[in-house]
């Protein structure tokens, strides 16, 4: 990941959405029963800055790989020129997704960004990754050990895995907390419910989306907010939609939108591709959701109580 301004707000955007941000190929193993290749695009307040595909193979044996590749497109070429890769393997169940290896480079800009680890049982077993200084760099909450346990890395965080048979579109299947390593910076990223929606894609993907809240919370390796920048992260407009994969037993990112002190960035697909699976075939009513009930859907989901969101509940 990049340096962290708030740790959401730079790192996590380049990283993080790098796996929606992707231009990449990859090669399922044989037992892939499905492929999910897209074409997305990324805007800031209205204007491109991003573009690229992702590349997702999954087998019937849950073990999935995704490769990364995005670059920095449109009127954000005049302050950056920066491609992201990214790879990421791990094993989906039932019960929850674990990581095994993932990588990261950013280069283009005037210090490249690496990173590399390998996971097993949920912990972290090795660890590479660029040292970037910053203003504040060396008043971060300290890094230990048992952060380095019981997580996934940046990639799996977007994915929701289903147990076989469930009902994708069901609220419950936000409601959960993403415990995530970036290998140097160890946060949450909590959701709850926020609506459902209709995806109307033109090429690919047309159906049902679950629009999960988000609140992003750092645990340690970051340097700690100051009162402005934690009064903008409790207000931050973050969601992501989620659409099913059928006959692969996952959800991944349709669209992510997260806000920043310029503007709404917005990452969606305009192609969605999916091979060797069934297509969707229920069409759910939209619920309207706007910036203002996914923010206060976010703000629950950073309560401490608020483990389980009620019945899909019309937004406001």
């Amino acid at each position: 990941m990049t340096a962290h301004r708030t740790t959401l707000g730079r790192g996590f955007v380049v990283a993080g959405l790098g796996a929606l941000l992707a231009s990449a190929a990859t090669t399922p193993t044989a037992a892939a029963e499905a492929t999910i290749e897209a074409t997305y695009a990324a805007t800031l307040a209205g204007f491109p800055i991003g573009s690229g595909t992702l590349n997702f193979g999954i087998g019937d044996d849950g073990a999935y790989r995704a490769a990364i590749d995005a670059r920095v497109a449109g009127l954000a070429t005049v302050v950056a020129n920066r491609t992201a890769t990214a790879t990421a393997t791990g094993r989906t169940a039932a019960d929850g997704i674990s990581s095994r290896g993932y990588s990261l480079a950013i280069d283009g800009g005037p210090i490249p960004n690496h990173v590399e680890m390998d996971f097993s049982g949920g912990a972290v077993t090795q660890v590479a990754a660029t040292e970037l200084r910053y203003p504040g760099w060396d008043r971060r909450v300290p890094l230990k050990p048992e952060h380095k346990r019981g997580v996934v890395d940046p990639l799996a965080a977007f994915v929701i895995p289903l147990a076989p048979g469930k009902d994708a579109m069901n609220p419950a299947n936000c409601n959960h907390t993403a415990k995530v390593f970036d290998g140097r910076v160890r946060y949450d990223l909590r959701m709850i419910y926020g609506s459902r929606m209709e995806v109307q894609g033109k090429e690919g993907y047309a159906g049902p989306a679950l629009v999960c809240a988000v609140n992003y919370k750092p645990i340690a390796g970051y340097r700690p907010l100051s009162p402005e920048e934690e009064k903008f992260e409790r207000n931050l407009e973050f969601s992501i939609w989620f659409v099913p994969v059928s006959g692969a037993d996952v959800m991944i990112p349709y669209k992510v939108v997260v806000g920043t002190p310029v503007g709404l960035l917005q990452v969606y697909a305009h192609r969605f591709d999916v091979k060797g699976a069934r297509t969707a075939e229920a069409k759910v009513a939209a619920e309207p959701a706007t910036t203002g009930s996914l923010r206060k859907k976010r703000r629950a989901a950073a309560e401490p109580t608020a483990e389980a969101a009620p019945e899909a509940a019309p937004v406001q």
